[in-house]
C-alpha cells in the first residue's frame, strides 16, 4: 500500500499518459510512432516553431522526419 499522496500534477501527467496510449491503441508502433510526429509537427507549427531551414541552414534535423525545429528569431 502506497502511504505517500500523490500530487495533482502527476494523476494528471497519468491521465494524460493513458489518453496518449488509448488514441493509439490498436495502431502497429510504425503507425503509432507516425501519428506522434506527425501530430508533435503540427503542433510545433501552430505554437510558431519553424523548420530550422528557414532560419538556421546548418542544425541538425531529426532523423525520422527529415525536419528540423528553431523558434522565431526577433
Amino acid at each position: 500500500m502506497n502511504r505517500w499522496k500523490e500530487s495533482k500534477a502527476l494523476l494528471e501527467v497519468r491521465e494524460w499518459k493513458a489518453a496518449c496510449a488509448r488514441d493509439v491503441e490498436g495502431l502497429g508502433i510504425v503507425e503509432a510512432v507516425r501519428k506522434r510526429l506527425q501530430e508533435s509537427g503540427e503542433t510545433a507549427r501552430k505554437l510558431g516553431f519553424l523548420p530550422a531551414s528557414q532560419t538556421c541552414p546548418d542544425v541538425p534535423c531529426v532523423a525520422e522526419t527529415g525536419e528540423t525545429y528553431r523558434t522565431k528569431q526577433e
